[in-house]
């Protein structure tokens, strides 16, 4: 597994000209399917592998067992649109982690692709500095046109939650962006995007409750079309950096 420097939030340029909005590969990017009340376990039919209609996400689910990391969606808070997705730790320690995994989605070679997903912590459950810090990690894999082969090294950014003492990213009064940006290698047909929530290393447990919106993959589309069966769900190797994100972009609502 290739693992890149901490300093990619600063190279993470928009790809496309000034005015101009490039086009988001994803299908279901805000989470609006399926429609759920409340809070809606992923076990329990709050994950987009439920949708109907066009839809990029084939999982969103924890490999906790004991609770202590749930997933799922809801209709309570939202950067756009009605929904969005919430990570709850209880008390999360030494446990397996959650994660959010898209289809295969057509790129071109040699081309950039920004990934992004929009973050808020809550505030009646907030996600502190004074305990244990999970993690967000994004990782991204290329393969070629036979869906089945990858093509280089999974390529890992990670963020802290809710950031660092001097930088705080996820926050309770505002929506905030993590993003970074991967280059096609020579030869890449798709590119899956994961991401992962994993409990902290040896500070303690953590306990509160974030929510995830409108995630996108920016860049030129390719051409190709994906099959309906993925490559199947691994963990990722090694330990990863710790990365360093965007600035935070203002709260809209």
């Amino acid at each position: 597994m290739k693992v890149l420097p901490a300093l990619f939030g600063l190279f993470a340029l928009s790809l496309a000209p000034a005015g101009v909005l490039a086009e988001n590969l994803l299908e279901n990017a805000s989470f609006e399917q399926p429609k759920v009340k409340g809070m809606t376990d992923a076990r329990k039919g709050g994950t987009m592998a439920a949708a109907e209609g066009k839809n990029t996400w084939t999982h969103l689910q924890s490999l906790d067992q004991s609770g202590k990391i749930a997933v799922g969606i809801t209709n309570e808070i939202a950067r756009t649109g009605e929904q969005s997705i919430y990570v709850r730790f209880d008390q999360a320690e030494k446990v397996k982690p959650a994660f959010l995994m898209s289809d295969l989605v057509p790129v071109q070679q040699w081309e950039s692709y920004r990934v992004s997903l929009w973050g808020r912590i809550d505030r009646k459950k907030p996600l502190t500095l004074d305990q244990g810090r999970p993690y967000l990690q994004a990782d991204v894999e290329f393969y070629g046109t036979d869906q089945a082969s990858r093509i280089g090294d999974i390529d890992v950014r990670t963020q802290m939650i809710p950031g660092s003492p001097k930088r705080l990213l996820f926050v309770t009064h505002r929506w905030a962006e993590y993003y970074a940006t991967f280059k096609a290698p020579e030869g890449a047909s798709f590119m899956k995007v994961t991401f992962w929530w994993y409990p902290p290393k040896g500070e303690g447990a953590a306990k509160g409750l974030i929510y995830f919106d409108d995630a996108s993959i920016e860049g030129k589309p390719g051409t190709s079309v994906p099959s309906l069966d993925p490559p199947s769900t691994a963990e990722p190797q090694g330990e990863a950096a710790a990365g360093t994100p965007a600035p935070a972009a203002k709260d809209p609502r």
